[in-house]
């Protein structure tokens, strides 16, 4: 079904709130996806899309169609009431709200597949590049200790889709992910700048974890004794280091190579 609503409709408030309130989506448990190239992978999705927003005015009528054929109801926004609605300066013409699917990690550990552990990662561009180059590089699902939301939608379009995809958790102690992986036989590695092993030359037979920390103190001490070893990337030129995605997609794409 297709309707329209105006600026003080309920249905109007609660999207802008998603859009830029991290307790309200936790509150919801739902998220908004921005942009009709995203929404589109959304409804296609197996997720459970609540609604899809777009602008009243021309050229919606394909994305319309999309979510009315898989049962999905549709709103028609006031083109000057949608820009106030998007996260961004620049709103791309299309919203869907879509119910939070976090894994337990119980699920995650179960798969005994390449793990990745993002601790403390608090810029959402670097942790939505990440969960999309996991998916790249046969990730079997992303552990998230503190930093930002996962669901925030700075995230979710650095992600390109991926967030869909990989399955994913959020949790507050790294000691707890590191302790639960250790005993579901994972061998868990700190990505450090300098004194580690090359990811492609890691030998071991049990299934891997990879941690990476934030971007501008790196992991814990505590974190890095708690792991199993350390892993490096090798770097030439003067730069002290990589920013924690180059490095995270390096370590990431190395691992599936051996």
């Amino acid at each position: 079904m297709t309707f329209q609503v105006g600026d003080k409709s309920s249905l109007v408030q609660r999207i802008r709130r998603l859009a830029r309130e991290r307790s309200f989506r936790q509150e919801e448990n739902a998220y908004v996806v921005e942009g009709p190239q995203l929404v589109t992978e959304v409804i296609e999705s197996n997720l459970e899309v609540e609604i899809v927003a777009v602008p009243d005015a021309p050229g919606q009528e394909n994305l319309i169609v999309l979510a009315e054929n898989a049962g999905i109801d549709c709103v028609l926004v006031n083109e000057r009431i949608f820009k106030g609605l998007s996260s961004t300066k620049s709103p791309q013409p299309a919203i869907a709200v879509v119910g939070c699917h976090n894994s337990d990690l119980e699920d995650l550990t179960r798969s005994k597949g390449t793990l990745l552990v993002l601790d403390e990662i608090s810029d959402p561009g670097n942790a939505g590049t990440l969960i999309r180059s996991a998916e790249s590089f046969g990730v079997t699902g992303v552990i998230s200790v503190g930093g930002v939301d996962l669901y925030n939608p700075k995230v979710v379009r650095a992600s390109a889709g991926s967030l869909f995809r990989v399955p994913c958790t959020q949790m507050e102690s790294s000691e707890v992910v590191l302790q639960a992986l250790s005993e579901s036989g994972y061998s868990c590695w700190a990505t450090t700048p300098q004194e580690g092993v090359s990811p492609e030359s890691l030998a071991t037979e049990t299934p891997v974890a990879v941690v990476l920390g934030s971007e501008p103190h790196g992991l814990d001490p505590t974190t890095v004794n708690a792991c199993h070893g350390k892993l490096s990337v090798s770097t030439s030129g003067q730069a002290e280091s990589l920013n924690v995605a180059i490095a995270g997609s390096i370590v990431l794409y190395a691992l599936s190579r051996r």
